[in-house]
């Protein structure tokens, strides 16, 4: 496991394909089972990854996310039945590429999908440096799951945002906004409108 710095938060990512490494996140972060983990694609071969995990999207989804990505835009779509993640209980799951220089090195390295899920135990606040990951998940730390196997990366000269991505359901007829992250770049607003006639607060559902 490793405490990534990433665009919003800071997030606790495993080899999503990896059983093992996904329940330790489960149990180092006391979430409870159930609750999807959010993945992250490596920017470098997002496309082939997507494919190996999502059933095809439509192309106006896929201009989204071409224009959305790197960034603080999560996308949920439909998983492929055949691409088995512990990570995901249901048919759908939630993507992103960060937009930070160590994650995006980190995940392009690792050439595999990663989780994404905030670092912080289950329903405390959010960690944005890696002082604050210590904290939460330190010997005397708040978590009672610390593992000496979690190797927390230091943030570098780019501090995360601290507000959580925007979340935009594409299963639908239309995108649902189910949670409003930091204000959507003005080229992905304009997708929105030109293929779906939204303005992003029209989005919100």
């Amino acid at each position: 496991m490793v405490a990534l710095p990433t665009d919003t938060q800071y997030a606790l990512s495993a080899v999503a394909s990896d059983d093992r490494a996904v329940a330790s996140v489960f149990q180092l972060k006391q979430r409870p089972g159930g609750e999807n983990l959010p993945v992250f694609l490596p920017p470098a071969r997002w496309r082939e990854h997507l494919a190996e995990m999502a059933e095809p999207l439509e192309e106006r989804v896929l201009a989204l996310a071409t224009e959305a990505w790197p960034g603080a835009v999560t996308l949920i779509v439909r998983k492929r039945t055949d691409w088995r993640t512990n990570a995901v209980d249901g048919n759908t799951i939630a993507l992103r590429i960060p937009d930070h220089p160590i994650a995006t090195a980190v995940l392009d390295l690792v050439d595999a999908p990663l989780t994404g899920t905030s670092a912080n135990v289950h329903g405390a606040p959010a960690s944005l440096s890696a002082a604050d990951v210590r904290a939460q998940f330190g010997p005397n730390g708040s978590s009672d799951g610390f593992s000496e196997s979690l190797h927390i990366l230091s943030e570098g000269e780019v501090m995360p945002a601290g507000t959580a991505s925007t979340i935009l359901d594409c299963t639908g007829r239309i995108p649902r906004v189910l949670r409003r992250g930091p204000q959507l770049r003005a080229s992905v607003g304009e997708l929105l409108m030109r293929h779906w006639g939204l303005s992003e607060l029209e989005s919100v559902s």
